[in-house]
């Protein structure tokens, strides 16, 4: 590919999330386009703004109602433990139903359990993890039924000949119908059980709140259906020893175990090291269209991104935006965006700017039309 002439030119550089605020602040990068709550850490911190959430990313606000984060299973999993799989489905909705139930215990559970009980500390910020996420959750829909992202332009740097149909046939409709029922009254029929269930999920993100309400809820969730995810030590914010509990006796032990990266993740389970794991809906349908055996559940959020600028960028929304984009660009000096690699947030972003017909560029390669 080559450079357009007279295309306007923007620059991504990939980056950890917990590190973007710090990347704004020093002037490193121009923006940052990451999930919550980072993106309230940055607004709160004053190190910038928010311009755009989800819902302003072109085009035709079709990012609104889609799965950022997703439960996902193994296949062979599924197929040797249906039942628990399905408790396990279940026990996350009611996580999700809790939420909205009780939405400031939740946002107390997950503060604790995503930032402890300290002050946060970080790139010159002293924020309270409370407040924080009382910022944050009104940006997030927790969701079972948000509808799945189509690869798109993250899907073009994958050969065409590894890549097999990410359509809604990987989501596993009969755990998630099977799960619907057991909440609605259906008594579990347990035939088989493993030793233990291994659920691999990133503790630094607050988007996964059901799993953590689920957990910490689990008395309230056990007296309204008859099952839930216990913890087997009420003496941590953020236990790695569970139990899935029915008809108050357990039936498998579950560990939690904390990842760094979705796609890390991911290879896990592919290995047989994971059985279960709660991550981002873009490394999951990647790694299942290069063949990993394994299948969406559901959905666990949408929604919660958010494009954040410095505080005296010339623009305030979408729009305005762009006129910067394209000004800083003509310049000579194009603006360089940080974005996680392989997230559905690098997806929206390249999608917008092939929309709006701006070229991007990796930052520190040369420009090559739009990627």
């Amino acid at each position: 590919m080559r450079d357009i002439p007279n295309q306007p030119l923007v620059q991504i550089v990939y980056g950890t999330s917990g590190i973007m605020p710090q990347l704004l602040n020093t002037s490193q990068v121009d923006a940052f386009f990451v999930w919550e709550s980072v993106v309230s850490t940055g607004e709160m911190g004053g190190i910038g703004k928010v311009i755009a959430r989800d819902a302003d990313i072109p085009p035709d606000r079709k990012w609104e109602n889609t799965a950022c984060n997703v439960l996902v299973m193994r296949n062979s999993f599924i197929t040797e433990y249906p039942e628990i799989a399905s408790l396990l489905s279940a026990v996350t909705i009611a996580g999700i139903q809790k939420i909205y139930d009780d939405p400031g215990e939740a946002v107390n559970i997950t503060a604790r359990w995503v930032y402890g009980s300290k002050p946060i500390r970080s790139a010159g910020l002293f924020l309270d993890p409370i407040e924080l996420e009382k910022n944050a959750f009104p940006h997030i829909v927790f969701t079972d039924n948000a509808s799945l992202p189509d690869l798109g332009l993250i899907e073009k740097s994958l050969s065409d000949n590894i890549m097999s149909d990410h359509s809604s046939s990987n989501t596993v409709g009969s755990v998630y119908k099977r799960a619907l029922d057991l909440l609605n009254g259906s008594k579990p029929h347990i035939s088989n059980t493993p030793s233990s269930v291994r659920i691999g999920y990133l503790p630094s993100a607050d988007l996964y709140a059901p799993l953590y309400v689920t957990i910490i809820e689990s008395d309230r969730i056990c007296e309204t259906y008859g099952f839930c995810l216990a913890p087997r030590s009420d003496t941590s914010d953020r236990p790695d020893e569970c139990q899935l509990i029915v008809n108050d006796k357990p039936v498998a032990d579950v560990q939690l175990l904390p990842g760094q990266v979705g796609g890390g993740i991911m290879t896990g389970l592919g290995q047989r090291a994971i059985d279960v794991a709660y991550i981002g809906s873009v490394p999951t349908l990647m790694q299942i269209s290069m063949g990993n055996p394994a299948s969406i559940i559901h959905s666990i959020n949408a929604g919660g991104s958010g494009l954040v600028v410095d505080d005296q960028a010339p623009c305030d929304d979408w729009n305005s935006f762009i006129e910067w984009v394209e000004n800083r660009s003509f310049s000579g000096q194009p603006l360089i965006i940080a974005v996680p690699q392989s997230s559905i947030q690098e997806e929206m972003m390249r999608e917008a700017f092939e929309y709006e017909g701006i070229q991007i560029s990796l930052y520190g390669l040369p420009s090559f039309g739009a990627l």
